[in-house]
């Protein structure tokens, strides 16, 4: 199982994050986060505020591994 930014990256999964308030869907720039946070960082069971203008909500990281039967939150 990918448990870093640098596993999943490196695993090649595709990660959004889906605002719980306002459904907004965005795709993660993983290598973004590496850079920001370090190849160490874990992005399970972590949301983040939503980047809607105006929207208060919370967006929880979902990862799309393969062999799974559809995405996973990373809860």
């Amino acid at each position: 199982m990918a448990t870093t930014v640098a596993d999943i990256r490196r695993a090649g999964w595709p990660v959004h994050a889906v605002c719980l308030t306002c459904a907004l869907e965005m795709k993660v720039d993983l290598a973004r986060i590496e850079r920001a946070k370090g190849a160490d960082y874990v992005l399970w069971s972590r949301s983040a505020p939503c980047r809607r203008r105006h929207c208060q909500g919370r967006a929880v990281f979902v990862v799309t591994p393969p062999r799974a039967n559809g995405p996973v939150i990373m809860a």
